[in-house]
């Protein structure tokens, strides 16, 4: 090659770089880490520390077996909860299993002023829950709403972005919650995924704490991942068993149902997992009373194994003839 050859192939080959470079800056397409499939083959981590098992054992209520006995994911919820993943992870390697994390603590969270005080603390808080899970890598399910909600701007993408990059960094598999198939479309959900840090996390989760179906979270998921470097999605079944109820009859809904069970294999397009994120029987909050969020509620574990068509007769049965009181 001649000198000028030379001097005009370096010359466009920078004129390259320089216009991805700007594309990069105006939005254009990210460059994505490989995938890593942790679900494929894994083994779910059945979590025997939970207030339905508690509760199991307290009232000998064989009943709730359908729900006890199904992996479910640990959420996290601020620094009280961390030192309680070191007992669980020592539980997921005897099992030999994939330990599943829901981390529910950004700041303004629920854009209701909860959460971390700031963003140094939250990260502060995920540097400990780094150190706490030190070798053992795990599946998590980064900020439930944290995307999809009317509060994500540019300080909440950056803080996500930093958050998936550290949790990235030291092995562990990220899903970014992506809200669900009624809340956003696909194109604004792919947006928003993409300024929080999509391209360094494994997937993203859809219909987190939702009822929404899952054929119909399915396609919303599959629309989506086309837009964000083909990313995996979970979907969390644990409450879709049943259509959704109305928007306004969202909160401890009187009609619910189990859904599909968790599995690695769910044989649907561009999903990596079904899992149960929302812990069946758990609250969704006050709605009206005095309940908060979290609290296990017996009388809705019964109807939601009652109300799960795929169960065997006999445990719907178990459930619909035991005394579960209504708190």
């Amino acid at each position: 090659m001649t000198g000028y050859r030379l001097l005009r192939s370096v010359m466009a080959a920078l004129l390259t770089v320089t216009i991805g470079g700007c594309a990069a800056d105006r939005g254009g397409e990210p460059s994505y880490a490989p995938l890593r499939h942790p679900f494929r083959g894994a083994r779910l981590f059945l979590d025997t520390d939970t207030l339905a098992a508690d509760w199991q054992q307290q009232h000998r209520a064989g009943w709730l077996d359908p729900i006890v006995r199904t992996p479910q994911v640990r959420w996290v919820t601020g620094p009280e909860d961390v030192p309680d993943l070191v007992p669980m992870l020592a539980a997921a390697r005897r099992q030999h299993a994939l330990p599943v994390l829901a981390l529910y603590w950004i700041p303004d969270l629920d854009c209701s002023g909860g959460g971390a005080p700031n963003a140094g603390a939250y990260d502060r808080w995920i540097r400990d829950v780094v150190r706490t899970l030190g070798d053992t890598r795990s599946a998590i399910v980064l900020e439930p709403d944290a995307v999809a909600s009317d509060c994500f701007d540019k300080a909440r993408a950056a803080l996500l972005t930093r958050t998936v990059r550290t949790l990235a960094e030291a092995h562990h598999y990220v899903y970014l919650d992506a809200g669900h198939s009624r809340w956003n479309d696909p194109a604004e959900t792919g947006r928003r995924l993409r300024k929080a840090g999509i391209d360094q996390a494994e997937g993203f989760a859809v219909n987190v704490s939702n009822r929404q179906p899952t054929a119909a979270s399915h396609s919303w998921a599959v629309e989506v991942s086309k837009l964000v470097g083909d990313r995996e999605a979970v979907i969390d079944t644990s409450r879709n068993g049943l259509p959704p109820p109305a928007d306004d009859d969202w909160c401890n809904t009187a009609r619910q149902g189990l859904g599909r069970p968790p599995t690695t294999d769910p044989g649907l397009d561009r999903v990596a997992a079904l899992l149960w994120v929302k812990n069946p029987g758990e609250t969704d909050g006050p709605c009206g009373d005095d309940r908060s969020n979290g609290v296990f509620v017996p009388a809705q574990a019964r109807t939601l194994i009652m109300n799960a068509s795929w169960l065997p007769a006999a445990a719907r049965r178990a459930a619909a003839t035991a005394d579960a009181p209504a708190r």
